[in-house]
């Protein structure tokens, strides 16, 4: 592709759509040239047998449905490509870990210091326990339940759409993907419904994207959705960030989605209170 090209003559990297494109389909197996497995992506116009393309479906279902049980636990991976455009691989928490990070980060803040299960420098006097205690307090709330809890929650939903996407593509794939020309749209259409899925699971709450834009810092100077927008396209001290090419594409569609996502949740949560009050702050009439 393009952007391979490119980065291998020692170009800048690759702006907008076809960086995010990629990295979307690095992230979850589907993409019919991306065998993740194998950690590499075929160059574009091979064509391929009818076992082939079903086989790389159902194997593509199988993965992702795979994935969903490893978030549900310890983490499935996920690939992305380095500054050198290399194809890497890193594993995501899960659910389970989530749950067990959440315990420890709560226990040390708890015992102020005094447990520490992940082997941070004893804090020295009162003062450095409170502000060890509030870290470790920010960690089990915000990156232990939002981050790890939430967002595995919602991989593991994208897991399951993806592999009926999968198993969807395989009915094109036995019939108009016997034609050359078939087989590219087919290619082009499911490709891009999956750039789609991952899209729409990121900018949910607690999803990659939402996590991005809404990641507050104070100490880094860091403000929901400017500190995003200021952010460099790599950033290797933060996992939301460790994974894509944050370009200022992706930032505009994805701060764009996830604060629409939040207008969306605030005026269903607004209705909701409205109606258990009956529209007018009191409770209904029985």
């Amino acid at each position: 592709m393009a952007y391979e090209k490119s980065a291998a003559a020692g170009q800048p990297s690759a702006r907008g759509w076809s960086a995010y494109r990629d990295d979307q389909l690095l992230a979850n197996p589907g993409g019919d040239r991306y065998h993740l497995a194998e950690g590499r992506v075929e160059a574009e116009g091979r064509s391929h047998s009818f076992m082939e393309r079903l086989g790389k479906d159902l194997a593509d279902a199988a993965a992702n449905v795979g994935n969903f049980f490893k978030n549900m636990f310890f983490g499935a991976e996920r690939h992305y490509r380095d500054e050198q455009n290399e194809i890497r691989s890193a594993k995501r928490r899960g659910l389970l870990g989530s749950v067990v990070d959440f315990a420890k980060d709560l226990g040390s803040a708890l015992t102020l210091g005094l447990w520490r299960p992940d082997g941070e420098a004893a804090p020295t006097g009162f003062g450095e326990r409170l502000l060890f205690a509030g870290r470790k307090l920010k960690e089990a709330v915000f990156g232990d339940v939002v981050g790890g809890i939430g967002g595995s929650v919602v991989e593991m939903g994208e897991n399951l759409a993806l592999a009926g996407l999968n198993l969807a593509e395989t009915v094109p794939d036995a019939t108009v993907g016997n034609f050359a020309a078939g087989e590219k749209a087919v290619s082009a259409v499911f490709d891009t419904a999956q750039v789609g899925v991952g899209y729409l699971a990121d900018i949910l709450p607690a999803g990659e994207a939402w996590q991005r834009v809404h990641a507050t810092s104070l100490g880094k100077g860091r403000l929901p959705v400017l500190g995003n927008a200021a952010a460099a396209e790599r950033d290797e001290s933060d996992e939301r960030w460790r994974y894509v090419r944050n370009t200022p594409f992706r930032k505009t569609l994805e701060t764009v989605g996830a604060l629409l996502v939040d207008i969306f949740t605030l005026a269903i949560f607004g209705r909701m209170a409205s109606g258990s009050t009956g529209g007018k702050g009191h409770p209904p009439e029985p």
